[in-house]
């Protein structure tokens, strides 16, 4: 790394430190370290495997959107690259560990179709992000009373609807608008000046409007997935005893997962910590040292889970695919939309 990204990583690093120091000063350190130490087994296994399955459901949402660039590559590949990335997004900020894992081993099983391969990379990511929001868009309403009785879950809450209302709006015009529509955002992106992004861009949107059904495959792919994290932040607060209904969870842990996806700190630390006490302390009243010990049981199962994706880093080396399975008519195709686009 240069010498910015490695100030740029302690400054991560620092972040999570203060934050996490902060609360150890805000709690009983020995009931938290009390709480995870006695803390349920049989949960806490149930959710390594919910982890796991969101690694296979992540490797299918992949492939499919690989295929609408008509590249074609081993679900079992997909899966196992996925894993890996899981393990450097362990100790990389953000997602970025995850995705720029999977951007150079894609590279290589698709030599010819890199630009391709690594733009479905960065869609599934905002596709990812977009069903946390939407999802948390559906269930904080359900709540709000009680997460508007403080400021910072007040204004958190609000601006975390706003923008799942603003994406759902979105996703429904796209998915329910016909031609015209379609075909009007094209021309607004060809009427910018002469560019190869742009150009691309059109292209790319052009495939979406005739890929609506694996979009829509995808997105419910993607919503699964959050809804499954959901239930392991659950399985995490029953095994240190916390026995709230599982669809209160559902109204707070989208905006969990989605401050976990800026790449503030690595794995989330602190954020997840501070959040979680936040959301419990005023959703249901729940002691910090429970809540805090939860985000601790929380981290333990991903772990476990990104663990699995080190031994596959250590033993599996991908192949590259068949140049005639990463190449096909779709790619080809023009950017202008074809008139029984629906």
């Amino acid at each position: 790394m240069t010498k910015r990204q490695t100030a740029f990583l302690l400054a991560k690093v620092a972040f999570a430190v203060v934050v996490l120091t902060w609360l150890f000063h805000k709690v009983d350190v020995a009931r938290v370290l009390n709480s995870v130490r006695d803390a349920a087994r049989a949960p806490i296994f149930l959710g390594i495997l919910l982890g796991l399955f969101t690694i296979v459901i992540a490797g299918w949402r992949w492939r499919r959107w690989l295929a609408i660039f008509a590249i074609e590559i081993p679900l079992t590949s997909l899966i196992c690259i996925t894993q890996i990335g899981q393990f450097f997004l362990m100790f990389l900020p953000g997602p970025v560990g995850d995705d720029f894992t999977r951007m150079f081993y894609i590279s290589r099983l698709a030599p010819g179709r890199v630009g391709e391969a690594c733009t479905a990379v960065v869609l599934d990511r905002c596709t990812g992000l977009a069903s946390i929001l939407v999802l948390a868009a559906l269930c904080i309403p359900w709540q709000w009373n009680l997460l508007a009785t403080s400021q910072q879950t007040h204004w958190l809450a609000l601006i975390i609807l706003c923008a799942g209302a603003a994406l759902f709006v979105f996703g429904a015009l796209f998915f329910l608008a016909g031609h015209p529509t379609h075909q009007w955002f094209e021309k607004r992106l060809l009427s910018l000046p002469a560019h190869s992004l742009r150009d691309e861009a059109a292209r790319i949107w052009g495939l979406l409007c005739i890929n609506k059904k694996r979009l829509a495959q995808v997105f419910c792919g993607a919503l699964l997935t959050q809804l499954l994290l959901c239930m392991l932040f659950y399985l995490a607060g029953i095994s240190v005893g916390i026995r709230l209904p599982l669809f209160s969870w559902f109204t707070f842990v989208p905006i969990v997962l989605a401050a976990n996806a800026l790449p503030l700190t690595i794995a989330g630390l602190g954020v997840r910590e501070y959040l979680l006490v936040l959301f419990l302390g005023v959703t249901a009243q729940v002691e910090s040292e429970r809540a805090l010990a939860a985000s601790f049981v929380v981290f333990a199962m991903i772990l476990g889970v990104s663990l699995l994706g080190g031994l596959l880093y250590i033993f599996y080396r991908p192949k590259a695919v068949p140049e005639a399975a990463v190449s096909g008519d779709v790619v080809s195709r023009p950017a202008k939309l074809s008139s029984r686009t629906v």
